[in-house]
């Protein structure tokens, strides 16, 4: 039997091994943290499992839902749009739930004519095939082409830019609008364009099932295990891959290896035997991000308005309600230029949810409610805000990995960075490494 490799234990990893034991591959799947989930790993806070990202399940995720399926009877649970954001100090609503042509003049004025007249054609062309929502797609490609010179910053004018590219660009890449360009912004609308729901256990729930059926016959989850080189042997066509284990170094061999990794990870661990390609990997951008999930002694919001999207001028990106009925639970996001000038790895996770609860204590009951404990993430690479003419990247990185048989990555570079894209750049990641095999 064919062994494979999958290292990271992310999102993409998770999809990359399922995609494999689909073929009935063995699969060792190598993470280096004590449990899989990556950005969507969870934590308990007030003894419930919470998760710190990826928790909304898009009605247009027909890959990640298969998956779900097959990990067991796992139920979702409606969790809409219920948002405002700050304009100018104005406090504007903005709710897909009801009032369908009040909310559709509100987004009309806040993208005004220039923008109305540039989106509208990225809109259509997603509307029509959804497969074009995604990085190096036909249509984006060709955009790319065309107007990747400039950032979106360039492509788009006020009130389009603050008013509705900024606030997805820094939730979704943790970048601002001249920070990412035209032929990656599809992969943004698309999810601008879904609707939502949550599974009812979390998606801790989700990789409880999935690792259920791991470690069992040829699945193997290897938590605590960081791979630290890959190297190819042409006399026996297989590839070796050294490894930490704790404190232990060791070896292993496999048939073929699949990166799951971010960009940048991969890049460090092709320094020594893919320099050309490492080089590559290192343009890919990447920006923090900040969570707080933060429990408080009474309600915080009220059902009529569940979130609030801060301008470029704050540190805080976003502050919502953790579901539709945990309105005493707030996810506190800090993204953004102006969130890497103040928060870093060093700072204080209090300090910094103190900065939160003070920018958003005038729209929300925060005053005066305590807080009764609270889980806390830096990333210092939590967001993918990919590149300039990313498909020519994508191209490059490709030509140079043909010299390494046996070898392939995926990541959220490939396709984007929804839980949908991974799985559908996982899928195709398999495909292609197999392809031609029985």
């Amino acid at each position: 039997m064919t062994r494979v490799a999958v290292i990271g234990g992310g999102i993409s990893g998770i999809a990359t091994a399922f995609y494999l034991t689909q073929r009935h591959i063995e699969v060792d799947l190598f993470e280096a943290a004590d449990r899989i989930g990556g950005r969507i790993g969870s934590e308990i806070l007030h003894g419930r499992w919470l998760d710190f990202g990826g928790k909304n399940i898009g009605k247009k995720y027909r890959l990640f839902r298969d998956f779900v399926k097959q990990c067991g009877p796992l139920d979702y649970e409606y969790f809409g749009f219920n948002t405002s954001q700050l304009i100018n100090d104005r406090v504007v609503k903005i709710n897909k739930e009801g009032a369908k042509l009040f909310n559709t003049l509100r987004l009309i004025g806040l993208c005004g004519f220039d923008g109305i007249v540039k989106l509208y054609p990225l809109v259509l062309a997603i509307l029509k095939d959804r497969q074009q929502g995604v990085l190096d797609s036909d249509y984006f490609n060709r955009l790319a082409e065309q107007h990747d010179q400039l950032s979106l910053a360039g492509f788009l004018k006020e009130p389009c830019l603050s008013n509705i590219v900024r606030p997805v660009t820094v939730r979704m890449n943790g970048a601002e609008p001249d920070e990412c360009y035209p032929g990656n912004f599809g992969s943004n609308l698309a999810l601008v364009l879904d609707s939502y729901e949550q599974l009812k256990n979390g998606m801790h729930g989700m990789l409880d099932a999935f690792q259920v059926k791991a470690n069992v016959g040829s699945f193997r989850v290897l938590t605590r295990h960081t791979v630290t080189s890959i190297s190819s042997d042409e006399m026996t066509d297989t590839i070796s891959i050294g490894y930490m284990h704790g404190v232990t170094p060791a070896t292993a061999v496999y048939d073929r290896v699949i990166s799951a990794l971010p960009a940048t990870r991969l890049s460090v661990l092709l320094e020594e035997s893919l320099p050309k390609v490492s080089v590559l990997l290192r343009q890919v951008r990447y920006y923090p991000v900040a969570v707080a999930l933060v429990k408080y002694s009474h309600d915080v919001f009220d059902k009529s308005q569940r979130a609030m999207v801060f301008d470029h001028s704050f540190p805080l990106s976003n502050a919502g309600a953790y579901g539709i009925n945990d309105l005493d639970l707030v996810r506190y996001t800090f993204s953004g230029r102006v969130s890497r000038s103040v928060i870093s790895g060093n700072s204080d996770p209090e300090d910094v949810i103190a900065l939160g609860e003070q920018i958003a204590s005038p729209y929300f009951s925060i005053r005066g409610n305590t807080r009764e404990s609270f889980a806390y993430r830096y990333l210092s690479e939590g967001l993918c805000a990919y590149s300039p003419h990313h498909h020519r990247l994508l191209s490059d990185i490709d030509k140079q990995l043909e010299s390494f048989t046996g070898f392939a990555a995926t990541g959220d570079y490939r396709r984007g960075a929804s839980i949908e894209a991974c799985f559908r750049a996982a899928g195709e990641c398999v495909d292609t490494l197999f392809r031609g095999a029985h």
